[in-house]
């Protein structure tokens, strides 16, 4: 299927790299010897863009049913959270060069920025649906001796007067710069 969107590792000599498609999936691709070491799934429509995290430990895709997810780069490629809150396809992802945070841009007009909060503990039983960021979600360490919580939670939104189509962040060090095109050019 047609590749809408791909992304390299941001760490130099590590060898990965992803493709998002139309067919709903995001392929994890060893580039020194060209194949795919895994395809994840879990959007329900085409994936339009994806970033990796600062670190390159996480991998971040957009997606036309309106949600951005957050995977694990390595073995098992777990879907971590599913971010919400656009109401028209999500057409790119961005981590800001800080690493700390997400931004996405929409067909609903919106630049979004997103901030990985953690938790102080396990969410109950009783905890609301989140309508804008994402639900509780945890993050097991590699030996499974704790479990850290986490939540995404919406922290600005910027609106456009047209539809917004590319995304892109700063390499500066301390700022928090994001620049968007917008469908009109």
């Amino acid at each position: 299927d047609t590749v809408t969107a791909c992304a390299f590792h941001p760490v130099e000599g590590s060898e990965r790299a992803i493709t998002t498609s139309v067919d709903s999936t995001v392929k994890v691709w060893n580039t020194k010897y060209g194949n795919c070491v895994a395809t994840l799934k879990g959007h329900s429509a085409s994936i339009n863009g994806c970033a990796f995290s600062q670190t390159g430990d996480l991998i971040y895709t957009a997606s036309s049913d309106n949600t951005v997810r957050e995977w694990e780069s390595s073995a098992p490629f777990k879907c971590l959270s599913i971010i919400i809150g656009h109401y028209a396809p999500v057409q790119a992802v961005v981590f800001a060069t800080s690493g700390k945070h997400l931004f996405s841009i929409s067909e609903d007009r919106t630049l979004r920025a997103w901030l990985k909060f953690p938790l102080e503990s396990e969410p109950g039983p009783n905890t609301p649906a989140a309508r804008v960021g994402s639900q509780p979600f945890s993050v097991t360490s590699p030996n499974g001796r704790f479990t850290d919580w986490f939540q995404w939670q919406q922290v600005a939104l910027f609106a456009s007067a047209h539809p917004l189509r590319c995304l892109a962040g700063s390499n500066a060090e301390e700022e928090e710069e994001v620049s968007c095109g917008a469908s009109d050019g």
